[in-house]
């Protein structure tokens, strides 16, 4: 048993608890189908329902345009705005703006 930690059975269950809240706070599966309602609430005006732009200027989604960035990057450029797209800090929580940036990826052909 020489190098191997052995766990206290008595902390064992104190242990798990705080790795299930750590790791439930860490992840976040991101959900595409409240995604596609927020997409459609407040991008399709300019995206377009499938996600080939309207607007000129703006990422044509269908052809994944700007998706390649990190998703905490992308949830900063949202929340933060910038040029023509709105700033949705305070409008939507990152939670909100992780699905929308799933639902988003999904429209790549």
């Amino acid at each position: 048993m020489d190098g191997l930690m052995r766990i206290d059975a008595r902390t064992l269950p104190v242990t798990c608890a705080l790795l299930l809240l750590i790791g439930g706070a860490l992840a976040h599966a991101a959900d595409i189908y409240k995604g596609r309602d927020v997409y459609e609430m407040h991008c399709q005006t300019c995206h377009g329902i499938d996600g080939s732009s309207i607007e000129p200027g703006t990422p044509d989604f269908s052809r994944g345009e700007s998706l390649f960035a990190p998703d905490s990057e992308l949830v900063r450029q949202l929340r933060d705005g910038g040029g023509m797209k709105p700033a949705y800090r305070g409008m939507l929580s990152d939670e909100e703006l992780r699905d929308v940036i799933a639902y988003v990826r999904t429209l790549q052909r």
